[in-house]
């Protein structure tokens, strides 16, 4: 089964994957399968912005597989962001039908495409119909949500992305309007299980292996992956541990020790990179982490037997 670490906007940046593959990585068994890096930005223009292109330089992600995710409706703009990361050399791009921010939602973009399904449909045509797909290897994934408002919603979603080659389907089971909040909806992820044969990766409030046994015994069948993200992001070590206990093994909980060592490696990252008033919002998604990590070093001891 795979690993993977979810796209956190403001967090999961180049600096953060290659820190925690550095750091976690130097076992298989650490490392996340594939990193998903935030979703890019695209001009008027339809490129990708070049902060985005230089942080998806090849050699700057060197031995991690890097995913790059689109947010947007217009298959025009994700036709052309596609095709230059296919010239990086990039053979999957990932669709953002997640993201449930009222800016991005109120264009109909992320979560919000799932309100057009009709829109939706003629995007997934027009974008398969092209020859990047028809005559390429490049594969595309979608990263989505339930709906806007009603779990029930996706029944209809999922008739949709049915019909069309997705290479993978990663699932946070959660509508718009509850964000981040409330329980998932674990009964539609085993509904997506039993209704589609897209490879299903199972996302949202995967914090612990607990919680990854929980859903294992909820599902009718075993999903094709696993993404982690708050979970990741407070625990890096959670990767060795969810293999481990896939594995029937042991499973070796994270130190204090390997947490101020993360943290450490943040810090002075963040302090190399980050000052003046242009940085005050990238500064401002690393204190988020460190915040993160303090709570959880809190809860930890001096040493894990």
């Amino acid at each position: 089964m795979k690993l993977y670490f979810a796209p956190l906007e403001g967090v999961t940046d180049v600096y953060f994957r290659r820190i925690h593959a550095d750091l976690f990585g130097t076992s298989p068994m650490g490392k996340a399968d594939e990193y998903f890096a935030p979703f890019l930005s695209i001009t008027q223009d339809l490129k990708i912005h070049e902060r985005d292109l230089h942080a998806l330089a090849k050699e700057k992600n060197a031995g991690m597989h890097v995913v790059p995710q689109i947010m947007t409706n217009r298959a025009d703009a994700f036709l052309s962001a596609a095709r230059q990361l296919w010239d990086l050399g990039y053979d999957e791009v990932n669709l953002n039908l997640g993201c449930p921010s009222g800016t991005v939602v109120g264009k109909n973009r992320g979560a919000g495409f799932l309100s057009e399904p009709d829109m939706l449909d003629r995007f997934f045509y027009t974008v398969f119909s092209d020859p990047l797909f028809t005559s390429t290897e490049m594969r595309l994934s979608v990263k989505s949500r339930l709906g806007m408002v009603d779990p029930d919603e996706f029944k209809d979603i999922l008739e949709i992305y049915n019909r069309y080659p997705i290479s993978e389907l990663i699932l946070h089971p959660r509508v718009r309007k509850e964000m981040y909040k409330g329980d998932v909806h674990t009964d539609m992820t085993a509904y997506t299980s039993e209704h589609t044969t897209i490879p299903l990766c199972c996302n949202g409030d995967l914090f612990t292996v607990r919680d990854v046994d929980h859903l294992f015994r909820a599902l009718p069948k075993e999903p094709h992956a696993l993404m982690f993200g708050r979970g990741a992001v407070s625990n890096p070590n959670l990767f060795l541990e969810v293999r481990q206990y896939l594995a029937k093994e042991t499973v070796t909980p994270l130190t204090k020790e390997q947490l101020w060592q993360f943290s450490d490696a943040l810090c002075r990252d963040a302090q190399t990179r980050l000052s003046g008033a242009a940085y005050a919002v990238p500064f401002k998604g690393a204190l988020g982490i460190l915040d993160r990590i303090v709570c959880r070093c809190r809860a930890l001891p001096k040493t894990s037997a």
